[in-house]
């Protein structure tokens, strides 16, 4: 498997800031057409927010939308984090080297196949009744 050379991160460090900047657009969209005042007011600080401090703000929203979108800030953010610890591009379980090329589809992923399965499987485990 082909390493992941410091121009392709910095090439996916810029993708994943791009989304984030996409992410924050539509949040900024859908406060504003929120019908509870203290949403509409947290539009003019989304662009100056970090991941933490927009995900903060966003909690206690109901909204499917802003559900959504709060986790792909999450997912966003780990990744990020991961290239600043020196961890992107490895398997969050097994550290193994990720694909290169998956890593361009889907710069949040976390897992080889192996691992992600094993992941969906224990999840949905966690939910059986």
């Amino acid at each position: 498997m082909q390493t992941i050379t410091t121009e392709q991160k910095k090439q996916l460090q810029q993708n994943l800031l791009s989304e984030f900047a996409t992410i924050k657009e539509k949040v900024k969209k859908r406060l504003s057409i929120s019908s509870k005042q203290h949403l509409n007011e947290l539009v003019d600080k989304v662009d100056t927010m970090n991941a933490d401090r927009l995900i903060s703000s966003l909690s206690h929203c109901e909204s499917h939308s802003l559900t959504e979108y709060k986790q792909q800030i999450k997912s966003i953010d780990a990744a990020l984090q991961g290239m600043d610890l020196g961890l992107y591009g490895l398997c969050s379980d097994c550290e193994v080297e990720l694909d290169v090329a998956e890593l361009f589809e889907c710069p949040t992923q976390q897992r080889c196949h192996a691992c992600e399965i094993k992941y969906q499987q224990q999840k949905v485990k966690g939910y059986k009744l």
